[in-house]
């Protein structure tokens, strides 16, 4: 009986480490099956969008001919979009594709929603050609104004991670030398001492985050306003006000950068003293501090040259933007705001693909420095009075440097 007692708990151990051996090969079947799979779309997701590009450079090329053998009126996009559609691509498909009259053919990814926002359902903020708009909460966005001046809003910048790089500025038609000079850099070195051991303000790993994360989801999301204020900023105000990205806030200006060129933490009082409260580079941090889904930034150089590339068109010139900007002699300025910077979003003729005042009303901060005299400002201000100032042009500030002239504007990466 002992024996035999024995022997039948050996089976059942024998048996026990078979069945064992046989689900855990079989979990990392599933993993491995898991990532294959994952491997697989991506590379289904490139392929398909290569095809669609493919197709969409033919149907370009019989717009041109069609265009100067026949006449055609329709643009570019409307006639390439109709080929596309009668060869059997999806409004989904479509609805990724963005073609110029000059040949420039894009096809973007599909952007990631990031929990804690909801992709806006009103017409004309629902397409990633057009700006796809998310609002800060999960409650639903159709046609609803109040949206828009309580929540926070961001519009999706697709990129071409070959194409993610800084560009020269201009002004006035001659081209700005700061970044092929070597004295723009981003993150902050032309301070040889400053390494990525000892970056205090943190950008050398932000910066790295920020650029993966693009390469990753094909993009990333900018704030659709200027900073905003809920309480009215002037040369009397003083401290941290609670910032938000709406419409029809105040400018959320008389605000530093940081402290100084390595450090982003800290109340400030520059020499007139005006005192700043938080610098942009803290606001911004601290806008979604606590996200698991996003991380909020003071937009970098390398992101705003990408939004230009992503805006411009026939009607938004980004290096002469006198017309789609408040500046001082703007045809619409005196019925918005003649002796001051306008509230966020303004003016509808102000906005480039939902994204309102790239160009004009506040000059903006951005994490960019130059040589270690300043950091740079983009964007142009209400009170310039010529266009000299356009949307791609770059302005070197200390960072304490605050006015009513100068403001800033957040960021989202995914995570």
């Amino acid at each position: 009986m002992i024996k035999n007692k024995y022997g039948v708990s050996l089976i059942v151990l024998v048996i026990t480490i078979i069945i064992m051996i046989i689900l855990a090969g079989a979990v990392i079947l599933a993993l491995n099956n898991s990532s294959i799979i994952g491997r697989a779309k991506e590379s289904t997701d490139k392929s398909d969008r290569a095809t669609l590009k493919e197709a969409a450079n033919i149907a370009y090329g019989d717009w041109v001919i069609d265009k100067e053998m026949n006449g055609e009126t329709r643009s570019a996009d409307e006639y390439v979009k109709e080929k596309l559609k009668d060869q059997g691509f999806s409004a989904d498909d479509l609805e990724l594709v963005e073609i110029k009259d000059d040949g420039s053919i894009k096809v973007y990814t599909k952007p990631v929603i990031p929990e804690g926002f909801v992709a806006s359902d009103i017409e004309g903020e629902n397409t990633v050609v057009g700006g796809l708009v998310i609002y800060e909460g999960m409650e639903k966005v159709s046609e609803d104004a109040d949206a828009k001046t309580t929540r926070n809003q961001f519009v999706w910048v697709p990129v071409d991670i070959s194409e993610f790089i800084r560009e020269d500025g201009y002004l006035k038609g001659t081209k700005q030398t700061y970044v092929s000079s070597g004295k723009a850099t981003e993150p902050y070195s032309y301070d040889t001492t400053i390494t990525e051991a000892n970056d205090l303000t943190g950008e050398y790993a932000e910066y790295k985050a920020m650029k993966e994360s693009v390469e990753k989801y094909g993009g990333f999301y900018i704030g659709r306003y200027e900073a905003g204020s809920e309480t009215e900023r002037t040369d009397v105000a003083n401290g941290t006000t609670n910032m938000v990205v709406r419409k029809d806030a105040y400018v959320y200006n008389y605000v530093g950068w940081g402290p100084s060129m390595t450090s982003v933490v800290g109340d400030v009082t520059d020499t007139n003293s005006l005192n700043q409260g938080k610098g942009a580079v803290e606001l911004s941090r601290n806008l979604y501090k606590t996200s698991t889904s996003v991380k909020s930034t003071l937009i970098y150089g390398v992101q705003w040259d990408a939004v230009l590339r992503f805006i411009e068109d026939r009607d938004h010139n980004v290096n002469d933007s006198i017309a789609w900007g408040n500046y001082y002699s703007n045809v619409d300025r005196a019925s918005v705001s003649p002796n001051s910077p306008a509230k966020t979003g303004a003016h509808e003729n102000w906005k480039a693909k939902n994204i309102y005042d790239l160009a004009g009303n506040v000059s903006e901060k951005t994490m960019e420095a130059y040589s270690s005299e300043g950091r740079i400002n983009r964007g142009g201000s209400f009170g310039n009075t010529i266009n000299n100032y356009p949307a791609s042009g770059r302005y070197i500030y200390s960072p304490t440097h605050c006015s009513v002239y100068y403001s800033f504007r957040p960021a989202l990466y995914i995570v």
